[in-house]
């Protein structure tokens, strides 16, 4: 058994959405007295939050929105205020952003959603790794010992380690070869065996494909 030392950890199963052709999604952003909205996709969804992907250009940097999750087969229009509390680039021009809910959704409409086949409990293809790391803090924070990456994915990254990391502090995360890529640090708990335990995601894509091919070229 874990215990969360962070509030911002989503408890709740997460689902990933599967036909985002029928699974639409608009993040509404009021900016300067300017209600703007932004067409994007449902990348997961869990009872406190979800991930998009979009393209806010200037609006990035912007925390309170509205997501609208339109399912037509269903009959499902849904408006969530939230707020978008980390974002990772995926493409050029485009991100994934963390948005938390303000009020949990209701549970039967994700079982609706889940019987519908609009989304599933299958994630994207995770390696396992157990492979020590090394970690690199912002100057003046203080060391963390013994790192471990203990399993990747295209996205992001789960690493164990002695000391304490900050929730949203970014990382600079390195090989033994040398390899290294930025990651920032999404939700945080604490094991039975006092070590800290981090999932992560990747900042860019250049930090991405650096560690996947890695450690592709490792362990496969």
């Amino acid at each position: 058994m874990t215990r969360d030392v962070n509030g911002q950890n989503r408890t709740s199963d997460r689902f990933y959405a599967k036909h985002r052709d029928r699974l639409k999604a608009v993040v509404v952003i009021l900016r300067d007295d300017i209600v703007k909205e932004y067409d994007c996709q449902l990348a997961d969804l869990s009872q406190g939050g979800c991930a998009i992907r979009a393209k806010l250009g200037e609006d990035s940097n912007v925390t309170i929105a509205v997501l609208r999750i339109n399912a037509p087969t269903l009959g499902i229009e849904l408006e969530v205020a939230g707020r978008l509390c980390w974002n990772q680039q995926t493409s050029v021009g485009s991100n994934t952003f963390g948005f938390r809910f303000r009020r949990p959704i209701d549970l039967d409409l994700i079982d609706q959603m889940v019987d519908e086949g609009l989304i599933t409990r299958r994630e994207e293809e995770r390696m396992q790794v157990g492979m020590p790391v090394q970690v690199r803090r912002a100057h003046g924070k203080s060391e963390v010992n013994d790192v471990v990456l203990e399993d990747c994915s295209a996205s992001g990254m789960r690493i164990t380690l002695l000391g304490q990391v900050d929730p949203s502090e970014r990382l600079l995360i390195s090989t033994p070869s040398g390899v290294s890529g930025t990651v920032t640090v999404i939700w945080l708990r604490r094991t039975e065996d006092d070590r800290c335990e981090c999932g992560c995601v990747f900042q860019n894509l250049r930090s991405a494909r650096a560690i996947n091919d890695e450690l592709n070229q490792i362990l496969v």
